[in-house]
């Protein structure tokens, strides 16, 4: 594979490999194996982000790599493991998104998703009311989520589902849910916007269409553009009132993920839920 250009100084690249020596184990620990797309700022950290796509040449040896069809083809992309995310990192990837399939069928969802993010000037503090809500109406169906903090402006609810639908039955569950919600809260969420529609009034957006193959959500504990490079950051929910988009980043994170794995520690808790029960 071919280097891809990059904007990186010498000072923000040692900062993200240093950070992912730390990070790489955990991450791989709770996503083995996924099919990995990178993320790279060619103009900077604080410009426009390209994304990798599969891979056009052949893997090293040493890397693993992980086969998915998506409507243009079959394709490979590098698997994720410890020496996957450092070997990436060294070639200047800031940031990971995957579409988290099951170890045994690439065409089916182990962790579904719900992206959010704040439009029409609305605040920080409104996703986070969005995000509880969203929460409570999961749990009407007996569900719970993970909430992740991408780091800049959005976040997203991570569904762990042992049921492992297929990606188009995760996108039905997850489309009907939040279009009940949206319509329950209709001044706090609003659907994804269509093609030349704009938002005009203060609401978070909600999007399930990236729960597909090829498409995917930032991983948890991965990095995010940004000046000060922040961590895709999962949170418990006591620690969504204290903690803000931002606050741990490559410099300061050594503390946080001292701490202990706060997406395993959730994830194990909803190992058994099936995301079924949204049709309920």
């Amino acid at each position: 594979m071919s280097v891809p250009s990059h904007a990186l100084t010498r000072a923000e690249e040692q900062q993200i490999l240093g950070y992912y020596e730390r990070a790489a184990p955990i991450i791989a620990k709770n996503f083995p194996h996924v099919p990995l797309v990178e993320m790279y700022y060619p103009r900077g950290l604080d410009q426009d982000v390209a994304f990798s796509g599969p891979a056009h040449e052949p893997l090293p040896h040493t890397i693993p790599s992980a086969s998915a069809v998506t409507p243009s083809g079959n394709h490979v992309y590098p698997a994720c493991a410890d020496n996957t995310i450092l070997w990436l990192a060294h070639r200047y990837a800031v940031g990971f998104l995957s579409w988290f399939p099951t170890p045994s069928d690439a065409d089916r969802v182990t962790v579904a998703h719900i992206s959010m993010k704040p439009v029409a000037g609305a605040t920080q503090q409104l996703l986070k009311d969005a995000m509880r809500t969203l929460r409570a109406a999961l749990r009407e169906r007996g569900l719970d989520a993970i909430p992740i903090l991408h780091g800049n402006f959005g976040a997203a609810l991570f569904l762990p589902c042992a049921d492992a639908p297929t990606y188009e039955e995760a996108r039905a569950l997850l489309h009907v849910f939040v279009n009940g919600a949206i319509a329950q809260h209709p001044t706090l969420l609003v659907h994804e916007k269509r093609p030349h529609e704009q938002h005009t009034e203060p609401r978070i957006e909600c999007t399930v269409v990236s729960n597909a193959v090829g498409r995917g959500c930032l991983v948890p504990y991965s990095l995010n553009g940004g000046p000060h490079l922040p961590m895709v950051a999962p949170v418990t929910w006591d620690e969504l009132g204290t903690i803000a988009n931002g606050d741990i980043t490559a410099a300061n994170a050594q503390e946080r993920l001292a701490k202990g794995d706060v997406y395993a520690d959730q994830a194990h808790a909803l190992a058994n839920q099936r995301l079924a029960e949204l049709a309920g």
